[in-house]
């Protein structure tokens, strides 16, 4: 099964510059438990259906985590980028 690529980004409260991490390959189910976790949390999820540069359907998932759930920063985003055949395939 394909994985699900994550990227993440976050804004330290008083910084200029965005902090980005390496994408990270992470299990379908594990992205459905955080994308889950974000709605408990009253982050802004949003979920996309599009395609890749090769025509490949993928949902994309947007969580944008609020100051009040990190100290110390101004938010966190997590984008998740998941193939929808893996989706499917559950």
């Amino acid at each position: 099964m394909k994985s699900v690529a994550l990227y993440s980004l976050m804004l330290r409260t008083g910084a200029e510059h965005l902090t980005k991490w390496r994408p990270e390959r992470i299990s379908v189910d594990i992205a459905r438990q955080c994308i889950r976790r974000g709605r408990r949390s009253n982050a802004t999820v949003n979920v996309y259906e599009t395609t890749d540069r090769e025509g490949t359907a993928l949902h994309v998932a947007y969580v944008h985590y609020g100051p009040e759930l990190y100290d110390g920063a101004d938010f966190v985003t997590d984008i998740y980028e998941m193939p929808t055949a893996a989706l499917t395939a559950l």
